[in-house]
């Protein structure tokens, strides 16, 4: 779940996920979500 950086809503699910994993480090997930509330697209990790 992540938080809106607009308005504060908690967001769920994301639209798309990818696997972000430079060299010589663990690898992370991050996901682009989209805010019901006002609209807005963002990325966060998942845990």
């Amino acid at each position: 779940m992540a938080k809106c950086p607009k308005c504060g809503t908690n967001v769920e699910n994301p639209v798309k996920t990818w696997v972000l994993a430079p060299k010589g480090r663990r690898a992370v997930t991050i996901g682009l979500f989209k805010c019901p509330v006002c609209g807005a697209y963002f990325r966060a990790g998942i845990k």
